[in-house]
């Protein structure tokens, strides 16, 4: 039996079944200068990119970190007089161990390793003669934590004496997290790795003093106080530095009697102010009157104000807050570090030690994300944002890169205050 046969016409529907020729010849001329369009809007785009990032390079190149400089010198040798010496000083602030970077130093059979954190900044200090900071946890027997009453691995203190600090400050807040046994604690194992330690009243000598190039530098440390104050006792309260102007004039006589030189580091301000508070104003009025030539402050977790002051004896040079040396904390203003770098000049001709330089190196305490390998590190902000902007994009993404020249800004515009 015959089939009824129908042509059968192919599924697909070509478009010049409904356009003409004509008509698809114009769209696909259409479709051409569209595409053409948004290629040279897209080059046009990325050559403003790069005209911008020229800019903004040349903007950072002429940004000047120089705070201080003397402006006699003579660090000759004369016929009649000794040569100069030259004395390096640098400085951190608060160097803090939160529960984020616990986690992330974590690894595996309980081990923890945080020298990464600090490998892009070693170059930075380890030319000083000493670097200083204030160490804001505590190393005991206890359970490790970052928040409350902190305390830390042993691999933390190791990684920061590693990172080129040799002196620190255990006179903050959080002293006495575990009493006098535990400020005690604390100490010992910093003395046990190397540091030189300041800002305890363990022991009769309250003040470190250290010979550098047959200048003798005084250290002399403060905190406004401790957690849980009221529920110490008189014993523990005894064991931490807390200031007075009763005990600090008597290490500053002390210290004026015995060294050349006087550093004072103050823990004290209101947290993440850029601004110092009348108090610190007062206690800073009071340290310069009774003989202290740089006073460096910490605990606001933010960058204050820094200031040059002429007095009888020369200058003093007095930094209300150098932040945070390294911490988790996710407030951007307290990503933005710094490195402050000091240099004295003891003068031949009649020994004394003055002021003669002060600048300092930007840093910034990168967060990677909770999944990065090395979620937290400390960098160069200003030298990787030069980079970035000299074409090496994938340094860090644009997100960072902006918030490292917002970072520049605010320190410009907070230290110049």
């Amino acid at each position: 039996m015959a089939r009824n046969r129908r042509n059968k016409r192919s599924g697909r529907i070509k478009i010049t079944d409904y356009i003409s020729f004509k008509t698809f010849i114009i769209l696909v001329i259409v479709l051409t200068l569209i595409i053409l369009a948004c290629v040279s809007i897209i080059r046009y785009r990325n050559q403003q990119d790069i005209e911008v990032l020229a800019r903004q390079r040349e903007e950072l190149d002429k940004q000047i970190e120089e705070i201080f400089i003397e402006t006699e010198r003579n660090i000759e040798t004369s016929k009649n007089n000794k040569p100069d010496s030259i004395i390096r000083i640098s400085a951190v602030g608060d160097i803090l161990c939160g529960t984020e970077m616990l986690e992330d130093a974590h690894q595996k059979n309980d081990i923890y390793t945080f020298d990464y954190m600090f490998q892009n900044i070693t170059s930075y200090i380890k030319k000083s003669d000493i670097v200083l900071g204030t160490m804001e946890t505590n190393f005991t027997n206890n359970p490790y934590s970052g928040y409350g009453n902190r305390n830390s691995p042993k691999e933390f203190g190791l990684a920061v004496k590693n990172s080129g600090i040799n002196l620190v400050s255990i006179s903050t807040n959080h002293s006495l997290d575990y009493g006098a046994s535990g400020l005690k604690q604390t100490k010992e194992y910093l003395k046990e790795i190397g540091f030189e330690t300041v800002g305890d009243r363990l022991e009769k000598e309250t003040v470190n003093i250290q010979k550098v190039k047959d200048a003798k530098i005084a250290f002399l440390s403060y905190t406004y106080g401790v957690e849980n104050e009221s529920s110490k006792s008189k014993k523990d309260l005894e064991s931490v530095s807390i200031f007075s102007e009763k005990v600090a004039k008597e290490d500053l006589n002390y210290a004026k009697e015995n060294a050349d030189y006087i550093f004072v580091i103050m823990h004290w301000g209101d947290d993440y102010e850029t601004v110092p508070s009348k108090a610190q104003e007062n206690v800073a009025n009071f340290l310069v009157e009774n003989g202290a030539n740089v006073i460096l402050g910490n605990h606001p977790a933010v960058i204050q104000p820094m200031e040059i002051r002429e007095t009888n004896d020369g200058n003093a040079f007095v930094a209300y807050s150098l932040g945070n040396y390294i911490s988790s904390i996710n407030y951007e203003a307290s990503k933005v570090e710094l490195v402050l770098n000091i240099e004295l000049r003891k003068r031949g001709e009649d020994g004394k030690v003055v002021l003669s330089k002060v600048d300092y190196t930007p840093i910034y305490v990168l967060d990677n994300g909770e999944k990065a390998e090395n979620r937290y590190e400390l960098i160069d902000m200003k030298g990787v944002a030069k980079e970035y902007a000299g074409g090496n994009t994938s340094i860090v993404d644009k997100k960072t890169y902006n918030k490292l020249l917002d970072g520049l800004k605010l320190l410009k515009e907070v230290i110049g205050r």
